[in-house]
């Protein structure tokens, strides 16, 4: 199979804005969730426990470390910056952590809290993970439960899973559909997720992959703290077909391809 070509991934990704300057975010707004995180801000928690014992700026220094945004703390204006080459590498060495699990028919739950984002290119990501042996994990299917006097379930498209409200996917941070989803078992070998999904894994030591927003300082911590993540840092609300060169990846590596 012949090698894909990374830095034709890389120039795909900046264009779409899905890494170099931010589209999405300001640096202040940034700024402002990180500074709410670590005051325990429970949407920007995503269900990790411990984010309030780290200072301001060591959180900005590892967001800089996975991202390549600006470290000093104090810098308000404008917008981000996600380094491309940040985002191959997790990407990289994301696709091969689940080409090994796959080997071994391993199972993966795949959610996002991004259906406008994230769905397309997971559903991608699990097709080729099944190809390749592994086994797509559908917790709960068909079960729901009562939240803010709704009903509400996880539902799965193409194997990726979305908190629901009957006919609608929502756009979610909260940890509370991954936490209710691993009440119950087999639980999976791996999850790949974003927002609360990836948390609420991270926080249960199941091994993860988080799919990382800039202004998603939470996973950043988990990460630094030396947890069991694998971090992809990225815009995750583009438009769909704008992450193919990412899923691309996935495909080529679980494929047997090498990089």
């Amino acid at each position: 199979m012949p090698a894909i070509s990374l830095d034709d991934a890389k120039r795909k990704l900046l264009s779409a804005g899905i890494v170099g300057p931010h589209k999405s975010h300001s640096r202040h707004n940034n700024i402002t969730k990180l500074r709410a995180c670590i005051a325990g801000d429970e949407d920007g928690c995503f269900g990790l426990s411990g984010l309030t014992l780290h200072s301001e700026t060591e959180v900005l220094g590892y967001l800089a470390e996975l991202t390549g945004c600006s470290p000093d703390i104090d810098d308000l204006a404008g917008v981000d910056t996600m380094d491309p080459d940040k985002a191959i590498d997790g990407i990289v060495a994301a696709a091969r952590r689940l080409q090994a699990l796959a080997t071994q028919g391993g199972s993966l739950l795949t959610c996002t809290g991004h259906p406008t984002g994230m769905l397309e290119h997971h559903i991608r990501v699990v097709d080729a993970f099944v190809r390749a042996g592994g086994n797509a994990s559908l917790l709960r299917e068909g079960e729901s439960w009562l939240g803010k006097n709704k009903e509400y379930e996880v539902r799965y498209t193409g194997g990726v899973g979305c908190l629901a409200d009957w006919g609608t996917l929502k756009h979610t941070h909260s940890a509370a559909a991954m936490e209710w989803l691993l009440e119950v078992e087999p639980l999976p070998d791996l999850v790949l997720g974003d927002h609360g999904f990836a948390g609420a894994a991270i926080e249960r030591g199941i091994p993860t992959i988080a799919v990382m927003d800039i202004n998603d300082p939470a996973l950043a911590i988990a990460w630094a703290e030396g947890r069991d993540v694998t971090i992809i840092p990225m815009d995750d609300n583009r438009p769909p077909r704008f992450y193919e060169p990412s899923w691309r990846i996935f495909e080529h590596i679980l494929e047997g391809g090498e990089i």
